[in-house]
């Protein structure tokens, strides 16, 4: 078969299957039409946008077969008007480092790289215009030297130091390594630069990718400033509200541009961007570009977690040398007047890139004990140990609880107690937080009570999450619903009349939990927000309503009525990807029967870290586990270029 019959082949599979979406197909339709194009050229275009949909940011040439990059190159060169190769005559594709990009994710990627490169060299001006020793009087108070702290670096407060004198910096660690502790001691920290300076205090801004990401923010600084040893003063120079990224930059409806942008920029100093594993680089772009040119940026979150839905994969690279330091010598030195204990010989590398000196990682986790379950189990995970993972899973951990399949008698125990074969003290099933919300305040209740009480509802059902690797098939998210919601009505826990009908979502009853699948620019109200439908009194009667946790600090929750949300779906089990940004003192992760290309290492670390205190595990093939923690994801593009 010569290469053209190959790649007409090819091109009609593919165009006749299921594997490129309709978007794929109507662009390479298109393009055919208007360019006349061969059936290899169209081929690459449709698997370049079907890339996307993986969260590639481009398509390595090198991944196709046939023909070298020599002859790709040469055939994209006969189209000079599609593909960019040398001169850029804003064409729509764009032949660079070896890879096919469409132009618009091809600008993201160099508007980061610029962004990061220029950041570097800020970065080097303020660490030498910075005062060590003023540094180190300002972090010995939050930062307190201890025995632990003489043998090992105290990373929290060296990642202060490496944001403190940074204009773009990242502060990555695992669940309960004190991410949030260490930003709000660094703003504090800011704050008394400025004052010792005699500066105005900086306009600081938090803000988190998803509403519930920045209500757990909010309510993290919030208790963790009132503990801190700082004036009155300076702690009111900390600002506690956070609000959503899309919020912040004021998203437009049915659009993908902003309100603020590089034409009007964001009025701050200083932006904190937490969970920031959830950024995607269109998004990144868009936040970039409204930042004042003066303005520093840190982002907070775990460099190990699942990538962003949309295209890239950010934190991931650049933290992609955070475990090994490759701090400079010069950089190792700086630190060490900050800290009473030397940088460890192996976290030192001459080799390092400028952007490795802004890098701070958190190493300990304060939440989990080494030797508990949950952390054994995650390192695992993270390390790709299939054999200690299947090994840890049948040991007797506290902890943990392993169900080797997904039986209704078990199942029903687990969604109802949150108990399988033994007790455990930190168990919860959906009961916890449905005896709350079926003890209404009386009808003449105050409007505070009934936000307070809706307030509880909410906290308790955070308390217990099922996570989903997969949406269909017996175990994926819509049909585990629909067996959860037969359970608990058929235990007496939530009520709803006998048409209800076998179509998730079909009815609203007192007791549903939803999440919005869609942004709400109207109601305010983010993709993934989660909120629970209520029976409350209203003007003496009783009414139907959603509870939303509030962004706003004067409110303890909002209400919305089930008729004004059309983009919902029932939430007692969730897919990881929506899960994060959450933390559920129990959460249960059930991976499907068949493999899915879903099931990666990252999904299945970033659904054990969302438990706090128990994490169970339902996993009908032990052998789906195994390949799933051996495979790791891998996207196309690098920001770093």
């Amino acid at each position: 078969m010569s290469d053209i019959e190959w790649a007409e082949k090819q091109l009609e599979l593919q165009m006749q299957g299921k594997d490129w979406r309709a978007l794929d197909k109507a662009l390479v339709t298109f393009f055919r039409e208007q360019q006349q194009l061969p059936a290899a050229l169209a081929l690459l275009i449709g698997q370049c946008s079907f890339a996307l949909s993986a969260g590639h940011l481009c398509l390595s040439v090198k991944r196709m077969p046939q023909q070298s990059e020599q002859d790709w190159q040469a055939l994209m060169a006969l189209y000079p008007a599609l593909f960019q190769l040398e001169r850029d005559d804003n064409q729509p594709f764009v032949y660079a480092n070896n890879a096919l990009y469409m132009r618009r994710y091809y600008s993201y990627q160099q508007q980061i790289a610029q962004y990061l490169q220029q950041s570097s060299e800020r970065s080097q001006q303020l660490r030498q215009a910075i005062n060590p020793a003023l540094l180190n009087q300002l972090l010995e108070p939050l930062f307190p030297a201890t025995a632990a702290t003489q043998v090992e670096p105290d990373w929290q407060r060296l990642s202060c130091a490496i944001a403190a004198s940074s204009s773009f910096s990242v502060i990555t660690g695992g669940p309960g390594t004190g991410k949030t502790t260490t930003v709000v001691k660094l703003l504090l920290v800011l704050q008394q630069l400025q004052q010792q300076q005699g500066a105005a205090p900086l306009t600081i801004q938090l803000a988190a990718p998803t509403g519930k990401a920045a209500v757990r923010l909010r309510s993290s600084i919030r208790n963790t400033l009132d503990k801190l040893p700082a004036s009155a003063e300076i702690k009111s120079q900390v600002p506690t509200d956070v609000s959503t990224l899309h919020k912040l930059l004021g998203a437009r409806a049915q659009s993908r541009q902003f309100k603020q942008n590089a034409l009007e920029p964001l009025a701050l100093d200083l932006l904190v961007v937490d969970e920031a594993s959830m950024l995607d680089v269109e998004l990144m772009a868009a936040l970039l570009s409204a930042l004042p040119a003066h303005a520093r940026l840190i982002l907070l979150g775990d460099k190990d977690q699942l990538a962003s839905v949309e295209a890239g994969a950010l934190m991931a690279e650049l933290c992609q040398w955070a475990e090994q330091g490759q701090y400079w010598p010069a950089t190792a030195a700086w630190l060490e007047q900050l800290s009473s204990a030397a940088i460890p010989v192996h976290l030192i590398s001459q080799q390092g890139k400028a952007l490795e000196q802004q890098i701070g990682m958190l190493r300990v986790s304060h939440r989990f004990d080494p030797q508990s379950g949950i952390a054994k189990l995650a390192t695992a995970v993270n390390s790709g140990q299939s054999t200690e993972v299947a090994a840890i899973c049948r040991a007797e951990y506290a902890d943990l609880q392993y169900l080797a399949a997904a039986e209704f008698p078990q199942l029903k125990q687990l969604v109802l107690t949150g108990q399988v074969q033994k007790q455990r003290p930190d168990a919860a099933g959906f009961s916890f937080y449905l005896q709350i919300a079926a003890q209404p305040p009386a009808l003449d209740a105050t409007d505070l009570q009934i936000d307070h009480w809706a307030q509880q509802v909410l906290t308790d059902f955070s308390a217990f999450q099922l996570l989903c690797a997969v949406r269909q098939g017996p175990l994926g998210v819509e049909q585990l619903n629909l067996t959860v919601e037969r359970i608990l009505h058929q235990a007496g826990l939530i009520h709803y009349s006998s048409q209800h009908s076998a179509r998730q979502g079909s009815l609203w009853y007192a007791g549903r939990p939803v999440m919005v699948m869609q942004n709400d620019y109207a109601l305010g109200l983010m993709n993934g927000d989660v909120g629970i439908c209520l029976a409350r009194p209203y003007q003496g009667k009783w009414i139907l309503a959603v509870a939303f946790a509030s962004e706003d600090s004067s409110k303890a929750v909002r209400w919305v009525l089930p008729s004004r949300l059309q983009q919902v779906e029932t939430a007692y089990a969730i897919t990881v990807h929506k899960s994060q940004g959450s933390e559920f003192r129990h959460a249960v992760l059930v991976l499907p029967d068949q493999f899915s290309p879903v099931l990666t290492r990252e999904l299945i670390y970033t659904g054990i870290t969302r438990a706090a205190k128990l994490f169970s595990l339902i996993c009908g093939k032990a052998e789906l586990l195994a390949k799933a923690v051996e495979l790791k994801v891998q996207r196309q593009g690098d920001v770093r270029l």
